[in-house]
């Protein structure tokens, strides 16, 4: 074959190496045959000028078309070829071509699978003459141009397979590399994103970063020493650390009636203790069925024993000496072994648990024998009280210190045995004096000041007692003559009579707190149904602001899923499509401000709701049928906080729609018109553009207006605030909500961008007019106070950071300022709304304390810390070891492991836990036994963990029926999954068979021959000779999967322990049908999936 070599470019090459379906690695000796035809004469062996010269156009030439193939939006096969041309086949000359030009790249699927295949061949990289030539190349080529490299911050996947590729980059660095300090701000920009993303990759990477680069002529990369860490090669060593609590006493005998016994005798207790902790993390309700369910915890998990007795006194007795036991292990926990964390919502939940739930059960299913309530606590262990009063006692103190500097005695706290005593005096389960009966080594209370009825009365304005005898009426009558900017002064006993509920929410009885909250969920939808919106304003409000921790209370006593749909509903639904009519038949505008306030307060409430209470609105979506995920307007915009668009489109417009463009630019236009130039907004601009529409607009309009101050772009800064202060009104205040979320990344990128003093100067006081108003209008008061709230934390610790530098001198901001600074106005703002009202998974000293940079222990600013004394792996590994010593104590605290499972991911926390315990109970058995226990007996350890991880992934009977079913029959889900595997099979393997093994082995053989055989012309016209079989039955990779069907359960439970374990389990079925691992590691993977399994059948939910 004669084919002109001048036609021939390695653009072509490898567009009919795809069209040829070529494997990868045959690709790369077609590739090398076509470099030495191509450029043989044209390079020599010598370092001439021209010789040189030559190497860099070719270099050139072929990373230009390796940037066409990239956009060329072709076959991903693309970047494995590329791949292998870069890195496989290295040539340093065409790295230092190519990597400048990586931004032109804008394929960022084609980017994701290139650093995918180049990490992946980077980290199990030997040749050490490829390892040389690399690191002559990292500070010069690579390094560089990957700092610099412009990522969006919305493509996660990107993102995450960037900086993996410089890790891997970066971990075969042999000395520090050094980079001009012009690329310092490109890493923290970067880093920045990254850990928005992947909290665990970011620490690792910028452990990495710090260790391996050094920026000349610039200071040391900003660290925050809040969350310094100590890496290790595994979060997993088998290396044993004893456990802070006590070890367990256990029998020494092995027998299988021992093991039985000790099983019943020392477990019981724990799985009592996982179930409740679960039920009341998950808001599960505390219905008619609770008591009959928990009698039935020993009889689902050992089920050789006898049927549990019927409910009775006894069981309420266990349940009340079980709670309090779970708490004191709880509160201890907290104390002594959670020193990274401001985890406070759990216990909150808790004391409404043991103080209104357990009463209104002792209330119903007693037989009103008193010795019931007396019994149960008696039984109580002294270790348990003496825990309770420790914690209480350290709380009040840190409420008091420095209050009385002569008070040398202490007093005895209240605890949660008062408030649980005080709770049955109300419903007439015990007489006043027995508080101080049986708490008589404690605070000493006067009887005659308890309320020994359970009614609901306020107090009028004649001073008197009103008795409330007909809930709803009394709430919507209260709420109809509610003042909402009333709710801000705390300073007298409000008038309003709902008002004072809420504030007073703690001292009310169990069962008025009951029907209390189910009148406020009923009131709530009935007012959503007929859009009133005065009354969904001010339920909203009353709810977002917790006061008494009400809301927190009101939640443990409904469903919640229902509570969230039915917000939800009118977020997405109702409010849209009652707008348009109600304007059209009211120029009220009392009524238009009414009807942008229910909305703001509505998805303001939802916020609250998905942050502080972990609800996920995305599972609420796919279990309501009323709800669309894919339109949903609040899931969407819940879901990117902290994003605001460099683009703006109008809510529910096509990005790529022409006419939707100008529609939005249009939009824009005028209000920038009418904010900053015009100094006042148009009728016709207020009534066509609503409170949704606004929650995205003014975010945008405020982000252009700080990048346009960045630029100098801005002539006249009192029009800017001129401008801005129309933000407060009653109609635009849903805009804030983005803005609050924002500006904690613009902050920091102020903070470490070096950006002129006089540029953060007019930035701090136009944040000065939206935070911190002189005057603000009384229907925007109530509402603004709530917005600053939500990320109220966030922007504290970014303020101080930027008064945290004495020796600067800024005339705004300056901690040195005589002069009340702008900057010290906005901390105080931030620290006064803080504490307005309860706020959960905050350092209280956050809110006493001006800075706390002094103090010995750092203010956490976040729920959850890393600190260089307490690393990940440490954490992980106290854990594990804990699972490991039977010791309960891990599953108290459910809020804690939670957050660890979410940091190391399900999947790395389920591998680890299980591999890490195989290996302890195969190697050392159980710790205080003096020899191996027997396999029935270790086999507890897995019990105990199954019974948690089943427990964690299922909140129902529904969600483990849905389980079991994916489980047992999901033939569907595993014959497109082993279809798809056969399909991508990466090129160091064989695809997978689906016909005759033999077959399949005999065509691969043909096929690799004739390929070989073809000369390299072949790719630039048709070869006459090829011997190769129909085109379809040569498949090397196909972009397009088949769809699988939507499963509900899959989905709902996409992040669980057990879809973790069954696609494990198929995994594994096909390794070991191709032969790739042996029978007993199929044979332990299969044993931990149908563990699961026996337990998921087994449990009680």
């Amino acid at each position: 074959m004669t084919v002109s070599l001048q036609d021939k470019s390695v653009y072509n090459l490898i567009l009919k190496c795809i069209d040829k379906q070529v494997p990868v690695p045959e690709f790369l000796n077609l590739y090398k045959e076509f470099y030495s035809e191509k450029f043989s004469t044209v390079l020599g062996n010598d370092n001439s000028e021209n010789d040189i010269n030559n190497t860099i156009e070719v270099s050139n030439n072929l990373s230009d078309d390796f940037v066409r193939l990239l956009n060329s939006k072709k076959s991903i096969i693309i970047a494995e070829y590329l791949t292998e041309i870069l890195f496989v086949n290295y040539n340093s000359d065409l790295i230092k071509s190519f990597m400048p030009k990586l931004s032109s790249v804008h394929e960022n699927r084609m980017l994701v699978h290139f650093f995918s295949r180049a990490s992946l061949h980077l980290r199990t990289l030997k040749d050490k003459l490829i390892i040389d030539q690399l690191n002559k190349d990292l500070s010069d080529s690579i390094i560089p141009n990957l700092l610099t490299l412009e990522v969006d911050p919305t493509d996660k996947e990107l993102i995450v397979t960037l900086f993996k590729f410089l890790q891997a980059t970066l971990n075969l660095a042999t000395s520090t590399i050094v980079l001009s300090a012009q690329y310092s701000d490109g890493s923290q920009d970067l880093l920045r994103k990254l850990s928005k993303v992947n909290k665990l990759l970011y620490r690792k990477t910028s452990q990495t970063l710090d260790t391996k680069l050094l920026f000349k002529d610039s200071k040391h990369m900003i660290k925050d020493t809040r969350h310094e860490y100590i890496s290790s090669p595994s979060i997993t060593s088998p290396q044993f650390i004893s456990s802070p609590l006590s070890m367990m006493k256990t029998p020494m005998s092995t027998s299988g009636t021992s093991a039985a016994k000790y099983k019943d005798l020392k477990l019981l207790r724990y799985y009592k203790n996982i179930w409740l902790n679960n039920k009341i993390i998950k808001w599960e309700p505390i219905n008619s069925d609770f008591l009959a369910r928990y009698a039935s915890i020993s009889n689902s998990i050992f089920q050789e024993n006898a049927p549990s007795p019927q409910i009775t006194d006894g069981l309420l007795t266990d349940l009340i000496e079980t709670s309090f036991t779970c708490f004191a292990q709880f509160v201890s926990n907290k104390q002594y072994h959670q020193t990274n964390a401001n985890l406070n919502l759990l216990e909150r939940q808790w004391i409404i648990f043991i103080s209104k739930h357990l009463p209104i059960l002792v209330l119903k299913h007693s037989s009103s024998n008193p010795q019931v309530v007396t019994s149960a606590l008696e039984k109580i262990d002294t270790k348990v009280i003496k825990a309770i009063k420790a914690y209480y006692s350290e709380k009040d103190d840190m409420k008091n210190r420095n209050e009385d500097l002569f008070e040398d005695y202490p007093t005895a706290s209240f605890d949660i045995r008062h408030d649980f005593i005080k709770s049955l005096i109300m419903l007439g389960l015990q007489p006043p004096q027995f508080i101080n009966d049986f708490l008589r080594d404690d605070q000493i209370l006067d009887p005659k000041s308890l309320p020994t009825t359970d009614d609901l009365f306020i107090q009028t304005q004649q001073g008197t007692q009103e008795i409330i005898s007909n809930i709803p009426t009394f709430i919507t009558d209260s709420l109809n003559s509610l003042e909402l900017q009333s709710i801000l002064n705390h300073s007298n006993e409000p008038n309003n009579g709902i008002h004072q509920v809420f504030l007073n929410f703690e001292s009310i009885s169990p069962t008025k707190q009951k029907e209390f909250s189910e009148s406020v969920l009923s009131t709530l939808s009935e007012a959503i149904d007929s859009l009133n919106f005065p009354i969904i304003t001010k339920l909203c409000a009353l709810l977002s602001f917790n006061f008494s921790h009400s809301l927190t209370s009101i939640l443990s006593f409904c469903t919640l899923s229902e509570f969230v749909k039915l917000i939800m509903k009118f977020v997405d639904n109702q409010w849209s499509s009652a707008i348009a009519t109600k304007k059209e038949d009211s120029d009220d505008s009392d009524e238009a401000t009414n009807m942008s306030l229910s909305f703001s307060w509505a998805l303001l409430l939802l916020i609250n709701l998905h942050q502080i209470y972990d609800i996920s609105l995305v599972n609420a979506s796919l279990t309501d049928g009323n709800i669309n995920l894919e339109n949903s307007f609040s899931t969407a915009f819940i879901s990117q906080l902290s994003d605001i668009p460099d683009e703006f489109i109008l809510e529910g417009g096509n990005p790529k729609d022409t006419e939707a463009q100008l529609k939005s630019h249009k939009l824009i236009q005028a209000w920038l018109s009418d904010l900053f130039v015009n100094g006042s907004i148009s009728d016709n601009l207020m009534q066509s553009t609503d409170a949704k529409q606004l929650a995205s607009t003014v975010p945008f309009i405020f982000k252009q207006v700080l990048y346009a101050l960045e630029i100098n772009a801005v002539a006249d800064f009192d029009s800017i605030i001129g401008g801005v202060e129309y933000f407060l009104q009653p109609f635009m205040l849903s805009g804030l909500i983005k803005i609050c979320f924002w500006l904690e990344d613009y902050l920091l990128h102020l903070k470490y961008a070096d950006k002129q003093d006089d540029l953060i100067n007019k930035v701090f006081k136009i944040l000065d007019t939206i935070f911190n108003p002189n005057t603000l209008n009384e229907d925007s008061q109530t509402f603004h106070k709530a917005v600053l709230r939500v990320n109220a934390v966030r922007l504290l610790k970014i303020f101080r950071q930027f008064k945290k530098e004495p020796q600067t001198n800024y005339g705004v901001y300056s901690s040195d300022s005589q002069e009340h600074s702008v900057l010290d106005s906005l901390i105080e703002k931030m620290v006064a709304v803080l504490g307005f009202s309860p706020i959960y998974y905050v350092d209280p000293r956050l809110l006493s304390s001006d800075s706390g940079y002094s103090q010995q222990k750092p203010l956490g600013y976040d729920r959850f810390m890393i600190f260089k004394e307490n690393p990940v792996n440490k954490i992980m590994t106290n854990q594990i070891n804990s699972f490991w010593n039977l010791h309960s104590s891990t599953y108290y605290n459910l809020d804690y492991l939670k957050e660890v499972i979410n940091l190391v991911t399900p999947i790395r926390f389920l591998t680890d836990a299980i591999q890490t315990l195989d290996y302890k109970l195969t190697t050392y058995g159980v710790p205080a036994i003096r020899n191996k226990m027997a396999s029935i007996e270790s086999e507890h350890v897995f019990d105990y963990l199954f019974y948690f991880l089943v427990l964690y992934d299922c909140e129902t009977q529904i969600d483990a029926a849905r389980m079991i079913q994916l489980f047992e029959d999901d033939t569907e889900y595993n014959d497109i999954y082993y279809k798809r595997l056969a399909e991508t099979s990466s090129h160091t393997e064989e695809n997978i068979p689906t016909k005759n093994p033999v077959k399949m082995e005999e065509e691969n053989r043909t096929k690799t021959e004739d390929l070989q055989d073809d000369d390299i012309d072949m790719l630039f016209g048709e070869n006459e000779t090829s011997t190769h079989i129909a085109e379809e039955e040569v498949r090397i990779i196909d972009d397009v999967f088949e769809p699988k069907k939507y499963d509900e359960g899959r989905a709902l439970k996409r992040d669980s322990f057990g879809i973790i374990l069954h696609d494990m389990k198929t995994l594994h079925s096909i390794s070991y049908k191709n032969g790739n691992i042996s029978k007993e590691e199929y044979d332990r993977v299969n044993k931990y999936h149908d563990k699961y399994l026996h337990m998921l059948k087994a449990c009680v939910f």
